[in-house]
């Protein structure tokens, strides 16, 4: 499957300055501290001066004037602060009118709050003992967190809030060394989420410091708790990452962004893709049972603790797609009906669990001489939610089909959001087959009834086929397999390149199990082809490839091109040749 995206022909990369190393993190810590300072100085100009203390406010901002600095007293008056318990988060010296000036953000300890008027008098006494000057001190700016979404782009500014604090980070965008596009994901949000991936923001420290010298005020409306009065069957969802992008939050329906889909092989779980088709249902583990049965069985019941104590656990790393992933594409050239994708919507993960074969065969009795005296054909599904769905036997049964019935999911323990206690992985196949909050098993002759399986969402058609009159959707098979797919993931759409070589990334997936053989790049509508570099994924088995491969390639651009638009095409090709 081929795919194409469109660049100019003067891109320049936000990380190429990055690599060639203009950026200067000292000199963008004084520049965003003076913005800091400047935000509050624009602030504070609109109110009256005052030694009242930070009313309603988590932080204060102490302004000390000093007739006459010397070398040491910001250190020695430091020293001072948190002598007086109060816990100090940023330093600065500045001037006004040829007097130094002195900045601390501060925290009083003993309140958790800004300076009561009695607090700021014992820090004035003592700050006054170390120079001459005077002492203010004014509580940060409050701001909603409907005021920070609206600073998302470079014109209004670009917000983010951390904990109780907000931050303006428009002119640090261009220097995160993650690149601009990561980074704005988060623009208008709290970026908490994201450092719980990115936890070398937090373990390093230096971040935390960066970030809060481009603070400009306190948040003033944390999320409340959910005091369980509200009566939506959606209350009690799982909150979600704000990176995510959401097509829709009730049943929620999301995509992982692309600018995180090839930072790691295994994706982390909690930017997995989301597709739910109604409220994740509260399931307690330890109540939890599956039921197992079906013709040509012996129906059993199975609680967490047996599937973990009675079988040997296995591990499958699998990357599951919706089938629907990439309709928007298909949108350019009709419209279609359903939710958008992008090319978003599949991960992948290291799941753990039994195998679904073993469950079947060696505690459920479905042998494979039941399977011909019975006449078994499938195997069904069914999710604690209603949903159903089901696979072929051969698929269920087969030594090579690593079908599992999965209770983690990248080491830990799989969350209600993906499907836990347990869920189907039926590696190589449609979405929509690998059912999440598992309650039964069923050996049966038919397939699984409903619009999951019998619909005309899961079946194929001619793209000429405009409407089902005269159609008996019956007849038409039931998605299972998927076919083979390349996606470009960067540069992205609309990029512009000033380098003699574009630098394309992206990654290449086939449904059954067929392993990616090789991915070719071509920037000249097809003329040229340059074979990529295989990377992760690319030492599966070539017949039992369940996870996607990444791949990249550096293509050269001709001088006839230079300066021009073009267009990037990339063709994969799978184990079958197909």
């Amino acid at each position: 499957m081929a795919f194409c995206r469109t660049v100019a022909g003067s891109y320049r990369f936000p990380w190429c300055r990055h690599l060639r190393g203009s950026r200067t993190v000292d000199n963008t810590l004084l520049y965003l501290s003076a913005a800091a300072l400047a935000t509050f100085s624009d602030w504070k100009s609109n109110r009256r001066s005052s030694c009242e203390g930070a009313v309603n406010s988590t932080t204060s901002i102490i302004k000390f004037r000093v007739d006459n600095d010397r070398p040491g007293l910001l250190s020695e008056a430091t020293e001072i602060l948190k002598k007086q318990q109060l816990d100090i988060r940023d330093a600065r010296i500045s001037t006004e009118d040829s007097r130094a000036v002195h900045f601390y953000v501060v925290q009083d300890k003993m309140s958790n709050s800004g300076l009561s008027e009695d607090r700021l008098a014992q820090v004035r006494a003592a700050l006054q003992q170390l120079a001459q000057g005077d002492c203010q001190a004014e509580p940060w700016p409050l701001y909603s967190s409907s005021e920070v979404a609206k600073h998302k782009t470079a014109e209004k500014g670009i917000w983010v809030s951390y904990k109780e604090g907000v931050y303006d980070i428009t002119k640090f965008i261009e220097n995160h060394p993650g690149g601009k596009d990561k980074i704005m994901l988060a623009a208008g949000k709290a970026i908490d989420p994201f450092w719980r991936i990115y936890q070398q923001h937090t373990g390093r420290g230096n971040a935390v410091e960066l970030l809060e010298s481009m603070r400009i005020g306190d948040l003033s409306d944390p999320p409340p708790a959910d005091d369980g009065t509200c009566s939506c069957p959606y209350n009690k969802d799982p909150d979600r990452h704000p990176a995510l992008i959401f097509h829709n939050n009730k049943p929620c329906n999301a995509e992982l962004p692309a600018e995180l889909m090839v930072d790691s092989w295994l994706t982390p779980n909690s930017v997995w893709f989301i597709r739910h088709h109604h409220p994740v249902p509260v399931i307690d583990p330890e109540q939890w049972r599956l039921s197992v049965g079906g013709i040509g069985t012996k129906c059993v019941t199975l609680s967490l603790e047996d599937l973990k104590s009675r079988f040997l656990k296995r591990e499958v790393v699998a990357t599951l797609q919706c089938g629907g992933n990439r309709r928007s594409e298909l949108d350019q050239i009709e419209k279609t009906s359903g939710i958008p994708w992008g090319f978003g919507a599949m991960s992948t993960a290291r799941f753990g669990g039994v195998y679904l074969r073993e469950v079947l065969q060696h505690c459920a009795g479905l042998s494979h001489e039941n399977v011909e005296a019975f006449e078994v054909q499938h195997v069904i599904f069914k999710s604690l939610d209603g949903m159903e769905a089901s696979i072929p036997v051969e698929k269920a049964l087969s030594p090579y089909g690593d079908v599992l019935l999965a209770y983690e999911m990248n080491g830990e323990t799989l969350n209600m959001e993906h499907g836990a206690p347990v869920r189907a992985i039926v590696p190589g196949v449609v979405g929509v087959r690998n059912v999440k909050w598992l309650g039964e098993i069923i050996a049966s002759r038919e397939e699984a009834r409903g619009p999951w399986q019998r619909g005309i969402a899961y079946k194929g058609f001619s793209p000429m086929v405009k409407d089902l009159k005269g159609i008996d959707i019956e007849k038409i098979p039931s998605m299972q397999d998927l076919p083979i797919q390349s996606a470009i993931v960067t540069p992205k759409a609309g990029s512009t390149v000033e380098l003699d070589d574009v630098e394309v990334k992206g990654f290449a997936w086939s449904g059954g199990g067929r392993g990616i053989v090789r991915v070719d790049v071509s920037i000249d509508e097809g003329n040229t082809w340059v074979t990529a570099d295989l990377l992760d994924g690319k030492d599966q088995p070539y017949n039992r490839a369940w996870a996607w491969t990444f791949w990249e390639a550096s293509v050269p651009v001709p001088d006839g091109l230079k300066g021009k638009e073009f267009t990037i095409l990339c063709r994969a090709v799978d184990s079958a040749y197909s």
